[in-house]
């Protein structure tokens, strides 16, 4: 039996929210934390296990990264996707600061430079608007000299 497939105009509440037709026949399981998250989970022996915090009197959570040669795209260089990855957890961490569990709706990354192996790197976010179930966020990757080499911004749906 094929898996039913939401309509391309499916906004993401009607997918969360079991409507008939769209993708998900039956109740989903609610949105849990096992430690398994490629990028903050502390137990999956392959992710990067990052920490994020968000100083007190700040809007912007913080975190840091050093991508392993692991994840390179081109030599040296770390691949596309795994920049996407860490700015997209980033937006959710900011939201998940000011109290709002949220999933990834749409996201925009924008590449500047290319980001090397091996090398610390800081990404910050922060939460730019909130309207009924959307949360804004935006995200940066900022090299050693605080230069973004990489930003993202989305839209949140808060759960």
């Amino acid at each position: 039996m094929r898996p039913a497939v939401a309509p391309r105009s499916a906004p993401m509440a009607d997918l969360l929210q079991n409507k008939p037709g769209r993708v998900y026949k039956t109740s989903m399981r609610p949105f849990t934390d096992n430690q398994g998250c490629f990028v903050c989970g502390k137990l999956n022996p392959s992710g990067l296990k990052l920490h994020f915090s968000t100083p007190p009197e700040h809007e912007t959570t913080e975190s840091a990264v050093v991508f392993p040669e692991t994840l390179q795209g081109w030599e040296q260089t770390v691949h596309g996707g795994l920049v996407a990855t860490v700015l997209d957890e980033m937006l959710v961490q900011a939201a998940a600061a000011r109290g709002l569990k949220c999933i990834t709706a749409e996201i925009t990354v924008k590449f500047k430079k290319p980001v090397a192996i091996d090398q610390p790197y800081k990404i910050t976010g922060r939460v730019t608007g909130i309207r009924g179930k959307i949360v804004c966020a935006e995200s940066e990757l900022l090299d050693g000299d605080g230069k973004a080499v990489a930003a993202a911004s989305g839209k949140l749906f808060r759960l």
